[in-house]
């Protein structure tokens, strides 16, 4: 038998056939090498278009929040100044008007946050600065959704001046007065978390937006009694 595979071997037949299959082997062991790499690519690019996409939809959020912040920072004072002014009034037996008991609507938007797996890659891909920078104004919206709607249900409270309700007792005044303050430290709260997402945002170089589908063209008040003629914080661009 040995001597049957020297003399194949000898022959030269044995010599190409391992060539042919070395050449053949090394041609399979590139394209698989080669498709491994390929499909590597392919899920890198893959990976950062989904990190591409999902980085914008967090700006164009964020232009959003920025908006509404811009909203919250002109109202609050005047929604500070009512409720000082209730406090003051509940303090005396004098009836209160009880239009200064009405609670104008309130709106919010929050920007949501990423999965765990987008924020390693956000890190990954973006830097901490910028991504940590997200996390502030992420937060920051949430607080003033969560606070507007503590301040919603506080507000209602006021009510038990209401002269329509018949003559308020000292017990529903002491309730008023510290529903006022509860109120006015929510109302700061909020003011913090305003000038939060204003000033982040614009350090990220977002400007605030100023119409969309979500709730259109809404703006700042120019003046307080904006807000108590309309029964809403905000003001509408009508042009």
């Amino acid at each position: 038998m040995f001597r049957s595979v020297r003399h194949w071997w000898g022959s030269g037949r044995g010599k190409v056939s391992a060539r042919l299959f070395l050449f053949e082997f090394v041609v399979v062991v590139a394209g698989v090498l080669t498709a491994q790499a390929l499909a590597s690519w392919v899920a890198g690019r893959a990976e950062q278009r989904a990190v591409s996409d999902e980085d914008k939809r967090v700006r164009y959020e964020i232009g959003r929040a920025r908006q509404v912040a811009g909203v919250w920072s002109a109202a609050v004072p005047c929604l500070v100044q009512r409720v000082e002014s209730v406090a003051r009034q509940a303090a005396t037996t004098d009836p209160i008007d009880a239009d200064e008991l009405k609670v104008p609507r309130f709106f919010g938007y929050t920007v949501e946050p990423v999965s765990a797996d987008m924020d390693r890659e956000f890190h990954a891909q973006l830097g901490n600065e910028r991504v940590d920078n997200y996390a502030v104004i992420i937060s920051a919206s949430a607080t003033i959704r969560d606070s507007y709607r503590e301040v919603r249900r506080g507000w209602d409270r006021l009510a038990l001046l209401d002269p329509a309700l018949g003559s308020p007792s000292d017990a529903d005044r002491s309730t008023v007065r510290d529903v006022a303050i509860q109120l006015r430290s929510q109302l700061e709260l909020i003011r913090t978390a305003a000038e939060s997402i204003d000033s982040t945002a614009a350090g990220l170089g977002i400007a605030p937006l100023t119409s969309g589908a979500d709730f259109g063209a809404v703006l700042p008040v120019k003046n307080c009694s904006e807000i108590w003629r309309t029964g809403q914080i905000w003001r509408e661009d009508r042009r």
